[in-house]
């Protein structure tokens, strides 16, 4: 049981680096400054060793900024945020995330943030780095990420309480392909031993007390209100993923499809639950979140059109085009922003042909079985 922990952590807790110690509790490290506390939670019965990171030039007279909570994953603590100071002062001086602040605290090697701390994550830190650092910790200044371990726990605390966050980005998850506790030592449960699950979820093992923490049945029992929350839902594995997490990433992509739940998904090629793809993943996930926190990436589809494009658009499905008369002068990549409207215009006719199919009032379809 114990080699079995150890693999389990080796596996999920190391990556992206080797974690690095902070003794000073202002050290600055590439342009941001990263600080060390401890946290009186009343939900946990002690102290919590909490990690901030802020971005340059952090000042707490200035404008209230975003907060950001990074889980660690399984193996690490609060000290793998730190770890990373050099990867968000480089997505700050590049732009790829606003100015904002970042925590994360030691939630245990392998405690899958089960409990207790989500109470500390949705009300108690963030309440903390709000009177600390002024970070606006509403609903729509507040996001999460999380790597393997961290990742199941964004997943589960965010799905469990949509209403608390205005973006998640889970990267490589530790979750399973199921909705019923699995038979063990097969392809979708070996990495997670029945012995090592009452560790975390009580012994006797109860599946039910599994099966309440796992994401897609989250989804399931939670999928009116993960939509009307309007949660913003970043979802990513390597396909090449030793621990076969891309297998539980990709049932949970088609549990939120089935049920209407709005998200992204990237199923990384030729990627690894560690190595060199992590650092672009990274940058990947956090730019969804700065969206996110941008208002997204919609653009208006319903802008009158001038003569030109109208033109355009009345010729795509109408007899001159069959007839072969000359397509109107007007290319639909000469304007980003005007684009959709265009392209909308051109379909409008034909898509209303099936405005009286239910489907059509969901976000994604239907889709058939593919077996």
């Amino acid at each position: 049981m114990h080699r079995m922990k150890l693999l389990l952590i080796i596996a999920l807790g190391h990556s992206i680096s080797a974690c690095v110690g902070v003794e000073d509790n202002n050290t600055t490290i590439e342009r941001v400054v990263t600080q060390l506390h401890d946290v009186v939670s009343k939900s946990r019965g002690g102290t919590v060793p909490v990690s901030v990171l802020l971005p340059p030039n952090f000042d707490k007279r200035d404008t209230a900024l975003p907060l950001l909570i990074h889980l660690h994953g399984g193996g690490g603590d609060r000290n793998t945020l730190i770890s990373l100071a050099k990867n968000y002062a480089d997505m700050f001086e590049r732009g790829v995330l606003p100015p904002m602040v970042v925590v994360s605290f030691s939630g245990g090697p392998t405690s899958f943030y089960y409990g207790t701390w989500e109470q500390f994550v949705v009300d108690e830190l963030p309440s903390w780095a709000s009177e600390t650092f002024g970070a606006l910790s509403d609903p729509e200044h507040l996001t999460m990420t999380g790597i393997s371990m961290g990742g199941y726990g964004s997943l589960k605390i965010g799905l469990k309480f949509p209403e608390r966050f205005k973006a998640i980005a889970p990267m490589e998850p530790a979750i399973m392909p199921v909705l019923e506790w699995p038979e063990p030592n097969r392809r979708n449960s070996w990495w997670l031993a029945k012995e090592f699950a009452e560790e975390v979820w009580g012994a006797p093992f109860d599946p039910s007390k599994f099966l309440a923490d796992n994401p897609a049945n989250i989804a399931v029992a939670n999928a009116d209100k993960i939509r009307a929350s309007g949660l913003d839902i970043y979802l990513e594995v390597g396909d090449q993923d030793f621990i076969q997490l891309h297998d539980g990433a990709e049932f949970l992509h088609r549990v939120l499809w089935d049920l209407d739940i709005q998200h992204e998904y990237h199923l990384v090629r030729w990627a690894d639950h560690v190595g060199r793809s992590l650092e672009e993943r990274i940058i990947e996930a956090h730019a969804f979140l700065a969206a996110s926190l941008d208002g997204g990436k919609t653009e208006p589809v319903d802008l009158p059109l001038n003569e030109r494009e109208r033109a355009f658009a009345d010729y795509q499905f109408s007899g001159a085009r069959f007839r072969g008369e000359p397509e109107p002068d007007y290319n639909l990549l000469e304007s980003g922003d005007r684009a959709p409207s265009v392209h909308a215009a051109l379909w409008k006719p034909l898509k209303d042909l099936a405005a009286d199919d239910p489907a059509m009032k969901r976000a994604y379809g239907e889709l058939p079985d593919t077996k």
